[in-house]
């Protein structure tokens, strides 16, 4: 099988090159698309240092996000390598060639999923597609945690390899470029937050489905990147989570003027409950500050 990975970096090129290094000791994904999300730090200097047959470097004139910048990577790999099988990874993850293999397998042996992954190691990876109700939960910490915690459980209780799920985590997975291509890829509207929703919505309604390897595990610094940007702050990196939402809510789910109204209400909540997490958890924005200030 022909494979290629796109890997999206925003001013984090040490991480990228990290990964790039690694992935450049297997033989799948055999091809490696870098984009540089018109980053402000130097990285496309880096990254292009690596260039060679097997990785190529795409530069986005703007920061368009996380849906803009990984269609950029996914064009330029549908158009030069015609792959089997797409991956998708941040740079804060870590995978090994295996679970790579096993991941193409999978999309191989089964036409009707459209996007596969891994199992996290630490933390959660896969949530059941919002309805309406839903996405409220979602927008509140503790709420949004205990529900991925269920769903992991009952992957882990589940007694076949291949596990069916709604959505799954837009760190790192495969998909099958001829799904990708059927339901017009991620929706370019969104910057940060609900690609993934978005994109199982496209799936599911065009008669594909996702899934994870119950046995097989990846490693995820989980928002590692995110936290670098926005200084360890939820409640910053927090605003786009309702462009996004907003964007699904009426486009996906068709809700009318009193659902916007109770999602206004339940994001001001969300929004306060992570200047409070910003406040006082060790990871949050002024715990990051003091860090920084003194190491």
């Amino acid at each position: 099988m022909k494979s290629a990975i796109v890997i999206l970096n925003y001013n984090d090129a040490e991480r990228t090159l990290k990964l790039v290094r690694q992935i450049l000791k297997y033989s799948m994904p055999e091809n490696i698309v870098l984009v540089d999300n018109a980053s402000t730090d130097g990285s496309i200097k880096r990254l292009k240092a690596l260039s060679s047959d097997r990785v190529a470097v795409v530069s986005a004139e703007t920061n368009g996000g996380y849906a803009s910048g990984n269609s950029l990577g996914i064009s330029y790999a549908l158009k030069n390598y015609s792959p089997d099988v797409l991956f998708l990874a941040n740079p804060d993850v870590s995978f090994d060639e295996g679970t790579a293999m096993k991941m193409a397998e999978c999309l191989r042996d089964n036409p009707q999923i459209g996007l596969v992954a891994p199992l996290v190691r630490q933390g959660y990876n896969a949530w059941e597609l919002p309805t309406f109700p839903k996405v409220l939960l979602s927008m509140f910490l503790i709420s949004f945690t205990l529900h991925k915690k269920r769903v992991r459980r009952q992957i882990l209780s589940d007694c076949r390899d291949i596990v069916p799920v709604d959505v799954v985590e837009g760190s790192f997975f495969a998909l099958s470029p001829k799904a990708y291509i059927k339901v017009h890829g991620f929706d370019r509207r969104t910057f940060l937050y609900g690609e993934e929703a978005m994109l199982a919505y496209r799936l599911k309604k065009a008669g594909y489905s996702e899934a994870v390897l119950r046995d097989c595990r990846y490693e995820h610094l989980h928002s590692a990147s995110i936290r670098k940007i926005y200084r360890s702050s939820k409640a910053k990196a927090f605003v786009h989570f309702k462009e996004s939402f907003k964007i699904y809510n009426r486009h996906y789910l068709h809700t009318g003027a009193l659902e916007d109204g109770i999602f206004d209400i339940c994001y001001f909540l969300g929004f306060l409950e992570r200047k409070l997490y910003d406040l006082f958890h060790p990871k949050g924005e002024l715990m990051y500050s003091i860090r920084k200030r003194f190491p």
